[in-house]
């Protein structure tokens, strides 16, 4: 793969970083001692990064002490495994955003993720960027593997059943959330206010039976209401629950 082309833009993606980062920390396990190394020497995200290290107990060990905005983990550790590890910092502290990077599109790799809460699965062909801007702004990252995997398996029995179908404004709304942007964001890109585009969200979150914003995100991949690379291609984001021709989701 050539990617002389990106060269350019790396000036403006340090910047953004930089912006992501602002006021935030992160702690860093990687089972590459390489790739660690290079990650933690990049300006500025060294001057945010509170915990490196390659092994599952050392990077807990860094979770609870300092509780750090974002766990970069990837799934092969050194000692122990990379999901368990999103896994106990979920437990810990579940406002913590997780990424977890894999070089597997196993169904399995992506159930226990998927099972630890994670909020992003990388795989190591895909670009960084846009995964760690959806997290930072709140969003989820689920590639179509896993979100293949989230509808095959369905809604548990454990999980709220929708009540109602969504608007297509409510969608659009959702799709917003999914891609980590904020209400004020949501609203420019609608033409609506940041208080109209709250109202949509708690009804979304009402008739999803969802725990909070991020959940919705979630239930709407499962359900098939949302599609990330049609949103992050600026394509039609909407599924089944798009029109009111479109069939009922079962």
């Amino acid at each position: 793969m050539d990617l002389t082309h990106v060269l350019q833009s790396i000036p403006e993606l340090l910047e953004e970083y930089a912006r992501l980062l602002e006021g935030k920390t992160v702690v860093a396990c990687l089972g590459n001692t390489r790739w660690l190394g290079a990650f933690i020497c990049i300006n500025p995200i060294t001057d945010h990064v509170v915990g490196a290290s390659t092994t599952e107990d050392e990077g807990f060990r860094h979770v609870q002490m300092h509780r750090p905005d974002f766990l970069l983990v990837s799934e092969s550790l050194h000692e122990g495994t990379g999901v368990s590890l999103v896994r106990r910092a979920e437990r810990f502290d579940a406002s913590i955003r997780t990424i977890l990077i894999t070089n597997r599109e196993s169904t399995a790799v992506i159930q226990e993720a998927l099972d630890a809460n994670c909020d992003a699965i990388c795989f190591e062909t895909e670009e960084f960027t846009p995964v760690f801007r959806i997290v930072a702004g709140g969003g989820v990252y689920y590639p179509k593997e896993a979100a293949a995997v989230l509808r095959s398996r369905g809604l548990s029995s454990s999980e709220p059943q929708p009540v109602e179908k969504l608007t297509k404004r409510e969608v659009e709304v959702l799709r917003g959330v999914m891609l980590g942007h904020s209400n004020k964001t949501i609203g420019q890109e609608l033409n609506v206010s940041a208080e109209t585009v709250k109202t949509h969200v708690r009804n979304v979150i009402s008739k999803l039976q969802a725990r909070d914003r991020t959940h919705a995100a979630v239930l709407g991949l499962a359900m098939g209401i949302l599609s990330l690379e049609a949103a992050l291609n600026s394509g039609p984001a909407l599924g089944l629950w798009a029109s009111s021709s479109a069939p009922t989701h079962r």
